[in-house]
């Protein structure tokens, strides 16, 4: 499959992908309120933090040994891999929500008075960290269009039937209703997996190469997402739910441009790996190049829509929606900055260069963090928006700068 052909699939699922997460988010807001929405939003940017922790950094592990040794025809070594990360990114999310089970029960004010519904959304974690590994190896064998439909098509789209069909008025349905669209994913992975890719049981893999590679990976992982809800969980400390409601929508909305970075992504991150093992680093930079312009390309119209058309576009989630169209139409400009650096991220960790790039996320995060608790409590909304755009503008720029030094591609232009 070559990149644009295989890009274009991608791209089409992601889209699929996103316009059902679209409908999703619209139906919550317009049933349950900007209150009840808030805390599902809030909820579930905690819930991509957990994963992350419990994610062990191991998803871009797994995506690069997997390539690596499926291009090798080792189902051997593929299957340990594998086995070996599920294996350990389950046990460390059972811990997990045990202790944060145990924490809810002695300390229930750290969630509010109604905080039931934690409980759901915690028992996802684990099944979303296994889905999030066994779609980064279905991915690293070349199955790009299963991978995705995995990895963000089976539970948003399950998502949006059990809503349809158990219609969500308050926060603890509309968990119920999250927990079991998660385990129709799960189920969906587990089985592919098992019956399309000669599964083993086999967990002969050094398990010193797997710490060394995603340790790390994990640092990055957590910072990274960490990165992604920032705003959302400043807003949930010293904003209200309403205020949670209005950012998380418009970020949603913003950050539909970068779903064809992802899609992109899905195909040239085995490639980067490949020709960096090769040493062809001519290679790799007109595969930087090309896929940049493939992003570009799909983005701008998104991009103009989103800062001509915001009222538009908000007003799907409710009328309240529309006062939030200028922190849309700056939360856009943000994606399209990240979507014009490229697949820096990938290409860092596809090329070895993980720790650098840990470094630029966590940098980040520290000063967006430091500059949040300054300016959030005054100024919540904006407050946000500008700790979000940070963490982009910073990662991006410290990264391209290792991309130039180390492989001497600018990533910053449009050509090699």
């Amino acid at each position: 499959m070559n990149l644009l052909k295989g890009s274009a699939i991608a791209l089409i699922l992601r889209i699929l992908s996103a316009l059902i997460s679209f409908v999703v988010a619209a139906s919550i807001t317009r049933n349950l309120g900007t209150d009840q929405a808030g805390l599902y939003f809030y909820a579930t940017s905690l819930v991509i933090l957990f994963v992350s922790v419990c994610g062990l950094g191991l998803n871009n592990t797994v995506l690069k040994y997997v390539a690596i040794y499926h291009n090798q025809q080792n189902a051997l070594k593929l299957n340990a891999v594998v086995n070996k990360s599920v294996i350990w990114s389950a046990s460390v999310s059972l811990v997990v929500v045990a202790l944060t089970s145990v924490l809810l029960v002695f300390y229930p004010q750290v969630a509010g008075n109604n905080h039931q519904y934690y409980y759901l959304f915690l028992f996802a974690v684990p099944c979303l960290a296994v889905i999030a590994l066994i779609s980064h190896a279905i991915q690293a064998t070349g199955k790009v269009a299963i991978s995705m439909m995995m990895a963000g098509l089976i539970q948003p789209f399950s998502f949006l039937v059990i809503n349809f069909v158990l219609v969500p008025h308050e926060i603890t349905s509309l968990a119920q209703n999250y927990f079991f669209s998660v385990l129709c994913a799960l189920s969906a992975c587990i089985i592919y997996w098992l019956r399309q890719n000669h599964f083993s049981y086999n967990l002969n893999f050094d398990s010193k190469i797997l710490l060394a590679s995603c340790s790390s990976l994990l640092i990055f992982q957590i910072f990274q997402q960490f990165n992604t809800v920032i705003g959302q969980l400043f807003l949930g400390l010293w904003g209200s739910n309403t205020e949670v409601a209005l950012f998380a929508v418009s970020i949603k909305v913003a950050t539909l441009t970068s779903f064809i970075m992802f899609a992109v992504n899905r195909v040239v991150a085995p490639k980067f790996a490949a020709l960096y093992a090769a040493n062809d680093l001519v290679g790799l930079g007109i595969a930087v190049a090309h896929s940049k312009r493939i992003m570009l390309l799909a983005t701008f119209p998104l991009i103009a829509l989103l800062l001509f058309f915001p009222e538009f576009i908000l007003a799907f989630f409710g009328e309240e929606y529309k006062t939030s169209a200028s922190i849309l139409r700056v939360l856009a400009l943000i994606q399209f900055f990240s979507v014009w650096v490229g697949s820096v991220s990938y290409l860092l960790i596809m090329t070895g260069q993980e720790k650098a790039h840990r470094n630029n996320v966590i940098i980040s995060s520290v000063i967006a963090s430091v500059i949040g608790c300054i300016i959030v409590p005054f100024y919540p909304l904006w407050g946000a928006v500008a700790i979000s755009g940070l963490c982009v503008i910073i990662t991006c720029y410290l990264s391209s700068r290792v991309v130039s030094k180390k492989l001497g591609i600018n990533m910053f232009s449009l050509f090699t």
